[in-house]
């Protein structure tokens, strides 16, 4: 047995080693890689890009100044162009609204420790509801749906504090899912009229998702809001929440998922309660939980990019695996990668703050949502959360000189970040109902080197065309593009001294791509 591990190991050796060689033969002393645009080839439609509230904008949304909490919304959502050409913000078409559990109102009761992270709930004990709460989201769900957001997604991390088994928004055990056995139907009706209420309101809840990472031990975790759950709870909730739904005449989409590790959609063989194997467990026709007959149900699974994104050949081989796995299900589940900052630490993204630094991190991010959509086919990619105080986000925000991080609950220094703009690269020209297309490449190689090298994609809506290339390497990259009769292209890059910045409209037989670079090519 040791032998055959040995020799498997040698051969697959050998298989990644000798094309890495041919690539780096065939484009030595500068040779121009050629690509091709087959709209014929149609993958899968995008539904969205998107981020979390969660939660700062709870604060920044109810006490900072207006004008800045504008910015960020046009950062966040905005399409326009100013007058150079340059997009004013990356244009995200959804935005996921953390529905709260009421740590805030137990806070003396064994609850959340980080008072940052503690949520209102609309509903109360007694079961009134009281939707003047979470003023600091409904501020910039207004602001969103004013930008032209159509897509809002609600989600929660715990049952109403009331009526989970600990009496908190905190869980007890890694046993089962932190709610007592007669209120599954009481959590599904609180979501179900919750997103009634707002649809009524003019939002489109399109989305709502009951379940986060169920495989966290969120008792352990102290500083959100969170609940294991077992593949069964989540099967009992799912039921549920299905009937409420269809009861209440809400016009939304159930999605399930959401696990903490993409690793989760397969069988890890790590407990008999861990809610693995989700892909043959709920989407398929043998699944022991299969949820393809609920009417309420989304024909998609998700998952998050956590410590599944490096390095390289972890990064592929997942995504690989995904759209192999679904493809052989049959039953056109889509894939969505569901949420994503960046907690791993790995010699590609370490290092004191710097603009390369910051760059660093734009393109290991641009990485991410290039081999999620291109290898694994997903239909949706979104940022955990959109602001915060570290670097992992799209938008950092830092006290003001002589204050302190407390003082950012009310005002503070908005601060961009590359990720911010490479994701824009993405998101703000590829919009929902677009086609991920296929795009030929010669020399080609396989997406593994691509990985460390030059990547693209292509898009489309019928008409323009959307691609996207992201330079991983510090030396300038030379390709040419053939695309049916189109001879010219907009691009808009993003390196260290630009930010999603239009250059100009050049020939796409002789397009050049800056070294660390992301650029999208209009056409």
């Amino acid at each position: 047995m040791k032998y055959q591990l040995l020799r498997n190991f040698l051969i697959s050796s050998l298989l990644l080693t000798f094309p890495l060689l041919r690539a780096e033969t065939a484009l030595k002393n500068g040779e121009t890689t050629s690509f091709r645009v087959r709209k014929e080839v149609k993958h899968q439609v995008i539904d969205n890009f998107g981020a979390s509230d969660a939660w700062r904008i709870a604060f920044i949304g109810k006490y900072w100044p207006v004008e800045k909490r504008e910015k960020i919304a046009d950062l966040l959502f905005s399409t326009k162009m100013d007058a150079n050409g340059n997009p004013v913000g990356i244009g995200l078409s959804n935005w996921r609204v953390n529905i709260g559990a009421g740590s805030f109102e137990n806070r003396e009761n064994n609850e959340v420790t980080s008072v940052w992270n503690r949520t209102e709930c609309f509903l109360s004990p007694d079961g009134s509801y009281d939707f003047t709460k979470q003023a600091g989201q409904q501020w910039f769900m207004k602001a969103a749906k004013k930008r032209g957001v159509d897509d809002f997604l609600f989600f929660t991390n715990s049952a109403p504090y009331f009526m989970t088994r600990s009496g908190s928004t905190l869980a007890p055990d890694k046993e089962k899912i932190n709610l007592q056995e007669d209120k599954f139907a009481d959590f599904a009706d609180f979501l179900a009229l919750t997103a009634k209420y707002f649809t009524d309101e003019g939002y489109n809840v399109r989305y709502i998702s009951p379940i986060n990472e169920p495989q966290i031990d969120w008792g352990a975790n102290k500083w959100q809001e969170g609940s294991f759950a077992t593949n069964a709870d989540a099967y009992k909730l799912l039921g549920e929440l299905d009937k409420a739904v269809t009861r209440h005449k809400v016009s939304t989409k159930i999605v399930f998922g959401e696990a903490a590790d993409m690793k989760y959609l397969f069988d890890c063989d790590t407990s008999l309660t861990m809610p693995d194997n989700i892909i043959e467990e709920f989407f398929t026709r043998k699944g022991r939980y299969n949820i393809m007959g609920m009417q309420n149900v989304y024909n998609c699974v998700s998952a998050h990019d956590y410590w599944s994104a490096y390095p390289a050949e972890t990064l592929v081989g997942l995504r690989q695996r995904i759209s192999k796995s679904l493809e052989k299900a049959g039953n056109k589940t889509k894939f969505w990668a569901s949420e994503y900052c960046i907690l791993e630490k790995n010699e590609e993204i370490s290092g004191e703050p710097s603009p390369a630094k910051s760059m660093n991190l734009g393109l290991y991010v641009a990485r991410i949502i290039h081999t999620d959509l291109a290898v694994a086919n997903a239909s949706a990619w979104q940022w955990w959360t959109a602001v915060s105080m570290g670097e992992d986000v799209p938008i950092q925000l830092k006290p003001k000189t002589g204050s302190t991080g407390e003082s950012l609950k009310y005002d503070g220094v908005i601060s961009p970040t590359k990720m911010l703009w490479t994701t824009g690269n993405f998101s703000r020209f590829i919009r929902p109902g677009m086609w991920r297309i296929s795009l030929d490449r010669e020399p080609d190689i396989s997406e593994l080197e691509a990985a460390t090298s030059l990547m693209g994609s292509a898009y489309t809506d019928g008409e323009k065309v959307i691609l996207v290339f992201i330079n991983y390497e510090d030396k300038q990259k030379e390709i040419k593009i053939k695309c049916s009769d189109s001879d010219k292209g907009k691009m808009y890059v993003t390196s260290e001294d630009k930010n999603l910045e239009y250059v100009g409209e050049y020939k796409l037989s002789n397009l050049k791509i800056a070294p660390r670079s992301v650029v999208t090519v209009v056409i």
